[in-house]
């Protein structure tokens, strides 16, 4: 019972214990709250409403209509058609028909325009989340690059702690001099300074990351270790990969997409030069007070009408006013082939970036491991010869700093492989699959 009612008492604590999110959890919350993708889904949506716009213009316009007037003084009645000097009341409904039967195809090109531009909106949108995503995942690892620095630059400080505390003692058993002692916490001052800005960096990248999701920021929040990716890509990979990307990345798709629609933008506006024929009906029924022979039904009933129009109209010099819109159009399509040149050209400049960054990040990490594993003997030895007594403070102040640094190299050259190797495989597949 004890242990029940303890239990009770810790839940409210123990429901706001550290929580740990991973890179795809990060890429979830980033698609729902990230404003900047919400405004190309509802860039997306008015792509639609657009369509639909477009294709209300082919369904027919019925309307039905009723009117009610006062006369007074001389008028015409509307039952005799002769004069009188009344006041009398008018009651009139209609019904009216208005119908398309060919446009010259005007509206059926602007419908396949907005198809292709609905399209090209929601490629664009995927394209922008996938632009989100990588920004993300940059400050993932980020976050992960600037916590291993800090946890580093800890255990120099825990290091430079012990030395301190070491010297303390020699100086008061009076074996060595108290000036070892000031240079051994000028150096521990040296590493918490270095301790104090890693901690800085870590917690701006955490709320970098926080701010990307649009989430309020959580120091009970940590964030989930990468794996290391065994595939590996050479230089000689960078135009097949390419090749592949343009036929799959949404916003290669959007682009000419975009571009495409143009045409039958021109189309849709040569479509105003051609003759046009449009049907409109109507059917109408009224009663006026100045009858007393009919009540309002049989009035309705005796009056109602109806009648059929088939109407041509034929542009004469439709040209002058169209030419100028097609020449427009034609040079938005131009510039839609440009941005499209360019969207093809930032693809490709990213993807032969990313394949050389690999081998570089590769290379450097390597390189960074093994200087690691050097200087980390190096300074045991250093370390030791200090504590016999046989070294002084200045070989080991500059072991212990070359031992950091090349730390530091490491950790930064580890979290940049991690990010090429992701960043790679994205560009590989054309999606995320995988990769989280």
């Amino acid at each position: 019972m004890k242990r029940f009612l303890l239990l009770f008492c810790l839940s409210p604590f123990l429901a706001k214990a550290q929580a740990t999110l991973s890179l795809s959890e990060c890429v979830s919350l980033l698609a729902k709250n990230n404003l900047i993708y919400q405004q190309s889904n509802l860039q997306a949506e008015a792509a639609q409403a657009q369509l639909r716009q477009t294709r209300s213009q082919m369904l027919p316009q019925i309307s039905l209509g009723a009117s009610q007037s006062v006369n007074i003084g001389r008028s015409i009645d509307q039952y005799t058609n002769a004069y009188i000097d009344q006041v009398y009341g008018n009651n009139s409904i209609g019904l009216n028909l208005q119908t398309p039967i060919f446009q010259g195809f005007r509206v059926q090109n602007q419908i396949r325009q907005g198809v292709l531009l609905k399209e090209s909106a929601e490629e664009n949108r995927t394209a922008v989340l996938n632009a989100q995503t990588v920004l993300l995942m940059q400050g993932y690892v980020n976050v992960l690059a600037t916590k291993a620095l800090y946890e580093s630059w800890t255990d120099q400080v825990e290091s430079s702690l012990t030395q301190v505390d070491r010297i303390s003692k020699q100086v008061n058993a009076g074996t060595v001099g108290a000036n070892l002692l000031y240079e051994i916490k000028a150096q521990l001052a040296n590493d918490k300074f270095s301790q104090v800005t890693a901690l800085n960096n870590y917690r701006t990248a955490r709320l970098a990351l926080f701010q990307r999701m649009n989430i309020t920021p959580d120091d009970q929040v940590e964030f989930e270790a990468l794996a290391p990716r065994d595939s590996t890509l050479t230089a000689a990979n960078a135009i097949d990969i390419y090749e592949d990307a343009q036929k799959s990345f949404p916003e290669i798709r959007s682009a000419e997409l975009y571009r495409q629609s143009f045409s039958y933008q021109v189309k849709s506006i040569k479509a105003l030069n051609y003759p046009s024929l449009n049907l409109s009906g109507g059917m109408g029924a009224f009663y006026a007070t100045s009858n007393k022979n009919l009540d309002y039904f049989n009035q309705l009933n005796a009056t109602r009408n109806g009648s059929l129009q088939l109407n041509l109209n034929i542009p004469i010099m439709g040209r002058w006013l169209t030419k100028p819109r097609v020449e427009l159009a034609k040079v938005q399509e131009r510039q839609a082939q440009n941005t499209l040149d360019v969207t093809n050209q930032i693809l490709r400049q990213g993807i032969e970036l990313a394949v050389l960054n690999l081998q570089t990040m590769a290379d450097r990490y390597a390189s960074a491991t093994g200087q690691v594993e050097s200087l980390t003997a190096a300074f045991a030895v250093i370390e030791s010869k200090m504590n016999a007594g046989i070294a002084n403070s200045y070989e080991y102040s500059l072991a212990k700093a070359n031992l950091a640094k090349a730390q530091g190299n490491a950790i930064q050259a580890k979290y940049d492989f991690l990010m090429q190797q992701r960043l790679l495989q994205y560009y590989r597949q054309g999606n995320w699959q995988g990769v989280f």
